[in-house]
């Protein structure tokens, strides 16, 4: 009857006799271990429900003797847990008395593995509501019960609120928009909710908690409450809005912004590192405007500078092209005047010989003068011989006339012949002075030719020599007009290169001129942007006055735990 009533039982009962040999297993327990027993291989490779029975409770411990001193000590009832691999058994042994003797053990055998989580899961809860606020609420609101950290976050005893709706934390505007009303629904419906939220305390004052309203569902499957676990994050935000507001001040330039206030603990290093950033920033900012005031000054005199050079190398550029033009034009003066010369020279060296044989013929007229002059002399002297005969032939024909009268009669033929003869003397002796008279004067004009003629080979003698100077010294304005072209041609090209490089020069010059007024402008617009932050009485000193714009350049050519739950420590344990 009684082991009928225990195999009805469905507590894991096992009866062990007082040596500790198992004698019975109800139903219940076979099921239990069956259930484990391949796990439990892995840890007793030998076990074997079916063979449990005869078998010695020892096989389920590591110290037997240990075990068995405390069976033997055992006089109440005594509870432990066990774990086998990944199984953990409670066991509840019961000591048997017979006679006020030991007679054996009931063993009480249950799955650990519920109880154990749900400890598990409470030490998760208990874990959680020593670090968060924690609530817990009815679908519509109302407030079912609450820890005390979250109690001594907003300020309330918990019988203040118990009994009253959620609305009580939130603010007025909040609590009566729609979106308050569906965040209920929503949590009515089965979705949570997360996030910052601004509370009110009793007090009116405004904390931010951050946290999850957790509809948690019943047995049948349907959201029965909600939960919600949060953590005040109210001096967070508050440290958020302070270093928020400071950069906001940072950002429009303000670098004297100094968080004075301390954050908390975890956040306090960023306060400290923020105010060190801006001073670090303020101190770089101040010597980037002292800097930048002096590479603008710099600039402007590079600006003023440049445009001077810009506008004497324009100044030397325009006179140099027109020193080229003079230039070119010059050279091709003196090469057409050494052109001229060297026709010049051709032209002298031709007079030269034209004047020396004009000097050669000068000289042989004045040897035929001469001759003429001494033919002259000859036929003056026949001349004269031809008076001479004249006269006797005159006298000669005088005579016979005087004979012939003397003849008489006889004679007078012979008279006219006389008279005749003497005619004929008389007119050669006239005839013969008009020669001797035109030889004379023809004679002096040739004595006097003569004489011209001497003096015009003189003359001619004369000018050949000059001639043949002017020739030489032709010829050597000539070469000297060939050297000058020569040189002037090769200063023409040195001008002209010179002409280029200016050109050049004149562009990299308003290059330079260029990138000294970007530079000037690049400045400016770094003096702009700097004067942006106040940087204090250290950073004013960096504001200059704008040099002068400077004058326009005109351009010159060129050719890129979770908590753990805490494990039982009795000896059964021991396995």
């Amino acid at each position: 009857m009684l082991e009928e009533a225990v195999e009805a039982l469905r507590t894991n009962v096992m009866i062990a006799d007082k040596d500790l040999n198992i004698t019975y297993l109800n139903p219940a327990v076979q099921e239990l271990l069956q259930t484990a027993e391949a796990d439990l291989r892995k840890e007793l490779p030998n076990f074997s429900v079916a063979k449990l029975v005869g078998s010695n409770i020892d096989i389920f411990h590591k110290n037997p003797a240990h075990q068995r001193g405390m069976l033997a000590a055992l006089t109440k009832p005594h509870s432990a847990t066990i774990r086998v691999g990944d199984w953990a058994f409670d066991l509840h042994v019961s000591p048997l008395k017979r006679r006020g003797k030991s007679a054996g053990f009931v063993v009480e055998w249950s799955d650990a593995h519920h109880r154990l989580a749900s400890e598990d899961f409470a030490a998760q809860i208990e874990a959680i509501g020593r670090s968060q606020a924690m609530i817990e609420f009815k679908l519509d609101g109302t407030i079912v019960n609450a820890n005390e950290r979250f109690l001594d976050v907003m300020g309330y005893q918990l019988n203040e609120i118990v009994g009253r709706k959620h609305e009580i934390f939130a603010e007025q505007e909040y609590r009566e928009s729609p979106e308050y009303q569906h965040f209920w629904a929503a949590l009515a419906s089965g979705a949570f909710q997360s996030g910052e939220f601004r509370r009110v305390r009793k007090d009116g004052g405004v904390v931010t908690i951050q946290g999850a309203y957790n509809p948690i569902l019943g047995p049948d499957g349907k959201v029965a409450k909600v939960v919600k676990f949060a953590t005040d994050v109210t001096q967070r935000v508050e440290a958020v809005t302070v270093i928020g507001d400071a950069l906001t001040a940072l950002a429009g330039g303000d670098l004297q912004r100094r968080i004075t206030t301390k954050f908390i603990p975890e956040l306090d290093k960023l306060r400290l590192d923020f105010n060190s950033a801006v001073e670090t920033l303020q101190a770089t900012m101040t010597s980037v405007g002292a800097t930048a005031g002096a590479i603008r000054a710099g600039a402007d005199e590079i600006g003023v500078a440049s445009d001077e050079l810009s506008r004497r190398t324009e100044q030397q550029a325009s006179s140099l092209e027109e020193t080229a033009a003079a230039l070119d034009q010059l050279t091709s003066t003196v090469n057409s005047s050494a052109a001229n010369a060297q026709k010049a020279a051709a032209v002298a060296l031709g007079a030269r010989g034209d004047a020396q044989r004009s000097g050669d013929v000068m000289g042989e007229a004045i040897s035929a003068m001469s001759e003429i002059e001494r033919s002259a002399v000859e036929i003056t002297n026949i001349i004269g011989v031809i008076d001479e005969i004249a006269f006797q032939t005159n006298l000669l024909a005088l005579n016979a006339g005087v004979e012939a009268a003397r003849a008489g009669d006889a004679g007078r033929g012979f008279a006219v012949v006389a008279s005749e003869v003497r005619a004929l003397a008389q007119r050669s002796a006239e005839a013969a002075k008009e020669i001797k008279g035109l030889i004379a004067g023809s004679s002096q004009q040739v004595t006097k030719g003569v004489k011209l003629v001497g003096e015009t080979g003189q003359a001619l003698a004369v000018i050949v020599e000059r001639v043949a100077e002017i020739d030489a010294l032709i010829s050597e304005i000539a070469t000297s007009a060939r050297e000058q072209s020569s040189g002037l041609s090769e200063v023409n090209v040195a001008v002209n290169q010179m002409d280029q490089v200016t050109q050049q020069n004149a562009a990299m010059v308003e290059e330079s001129t260029a990138a000294s007024h970007s530079l000037r402008q690049e400045t400016e617009g770094l003096m702009t942007m700097i004067g942006r932050f106040q940087l204090g009485t250290a950073g004013s000193s960096t504001r200059q006055q704008a040099a002068p714009e400077p004058r326009p350049v005109r351009l010159v050519a060129v050719g890129g735990g979770r908590a753990q739950a805490a494990q039982a420590t009795s000896d059964w344990e021991a396995f």
